[in-house]
């Protein structure tokens, strides 16, 4: 198991850049450290409600801290992997959801760009409607919640203040979480089945899951390449919810028979949700040496590194 300490280890050599990565704690974020610290850089990360030992505490809504930590830090890269992800709370409150998601990554990519850091933004296939073929980097964004528009106007807001930013946009994410107890879909999938639960999941929502270490491997193989823009980082595949658990099944040895077919209406959700939520790296193909692997090999190296 990777401890918290871990993540904070300090390289010597003067021609390391220091990392930041704002939102530290959460799934995504805890690996993007572990993948820095593994390639020598020195590795700072933050938390917001859940004390982590030696992150830095920043509250994101609060845009002023979120700045002034950039400029007295000074790092040479920062991860902005925070954000407001709980979909039905985005929709119910949708000015911290402005706030969390829009307003903050562009103020913390000036004030990245004020002090001469490389800015890497976490974005999400809600951008997309779901209405169509799997989405490229090229298709149209067109969110239809408010967690979708949020993420969307972020990315925006953080290319406008620095052209040379990485925007890298996930799918339904997943991997083991060291930190937290907080669930993603493959874990929650492998507990209720584990206690013997019925487990419903959708047949009519498709996704293309980004698995965590990958998407972190991806980043910092991308920084180094100097890229920039926006980049897709998922499994290959189109995948319905339904599919993802019995690959799970397979995957651990556990019954698909305690799997329940369900559908997006079923679950009363307050957001409207993408059915066709599939990412394509299209980008990512001009790079043979960055491989984009299919959903069931994340799974096994999942079940490898439990």
């Amino acid at each position: 198991m990777v401890t918290p300490n871990s993540f904070t280890v300090r390289c010597d050599s003067a021609a390391v850049n220091d990392v930041l990565v704002i939102g530290g704690s959460g799934l995504l974020g805890q690996h993007l450290l572990r993948e820095a610290t593994t390639r020598g850089y020195r590795a700072q990360g933050t938390y917001s409600t859940e004390p982590v030992p030696r992150f830095l505490r920043l509250d994101v809504s609060d845009v002023a801290a979120a700045r002034e930590l950039v400029s007295r830090v000074r790092p040479g890269v920062v991860v902005v992997a925070a954000a407001m992800t709980n979909v039905d709370g985005c929709e119910s409150r949708p000015d911290v959801a402005e706030r969390v998601n829009a307003i903050a990554p562009g103020e913390i990519a000036r004030a990245s760009k004020e002090v001469g850091a490389r800015v890497v933004h976490v974005s999400t296939d809600y951008v997309f409607d779901g209405r169509s073929a799997p989405s490229d980097e090229s298709t149209p964004p067109k969110p239809i919640n408010a967690y979708g528009r949020t993420k969307l106007e972020g990315e925006r807001n953080v290319l406008a203040a620095d052209s040379e930013a990485l925007v890298v946009r996930t799918c339904a994410n997943f991997g083991w979480n060291r930190l937290r107890s907080k669930e993603n879909s493959v874990t929650w999938i492998l507990r209720g089945l584990r206690q013997g639960k019925a487990l419903p999941l959708f047949t009519d929502q498709r996704v293309s899951p980004s698995y965590a270490p990958h998407v972190a491997r991806v980043a910092f193989d991308l920084l180094e390449k100097e890229e920039a823009g926006i980049y897709h980082v998922a499994t290959k595949g189109c995948l319905s919810r339904f599919e993802i658990g019995e690959a799970v099944c397979r995957a651990f040895g556990l019954p698909a028979s305690l799997l329940i077919p369900s559908t997006l209406e079923d679950a009363h959700l307050v957001a409207p949700r993408p059915r066709l939520s599939c990412l394509t790296s299209r980008r990512l193909e001009r790079f043979p040496n960055i491989p984009v692997p299919p959903f069931h090999e994340t799974l096994d190296e999942l079940r490898r590194t439990e």
